[in-house]
């Protein structure tokens, strides 16, 4: 896998539109979408995850 290309953790309006129209388009017809516009959704879905785990720390308790 790639690193991303941006240091922006966050993705712009712009990127988050480009985003839904690859996963469209690899979900209409996946075989008409190119290896770069492949590599470019892959990069920016992981982006878009970002912050969005769950915390840990939240689902544990300490039992003493």
């Amino acid at each position: 896998m790639t690193l991303a290309k941006t240091g922006n953790n966050y993705l712009s309006l712009e990127e988050w539109n480009e985003l839904n129209a690859l996963r469209e388009a690899i979900n209409y017809d996946p075989h008409t979408v190119s290896p770069q516009k492949m590599e470019k959704f892959t990069e920016l879905f992981v982006r878009s995850l970002e912050g969005k785990s769950d915390n840990i720390e939240d689902n544990t308790r300490t039992i003493f």
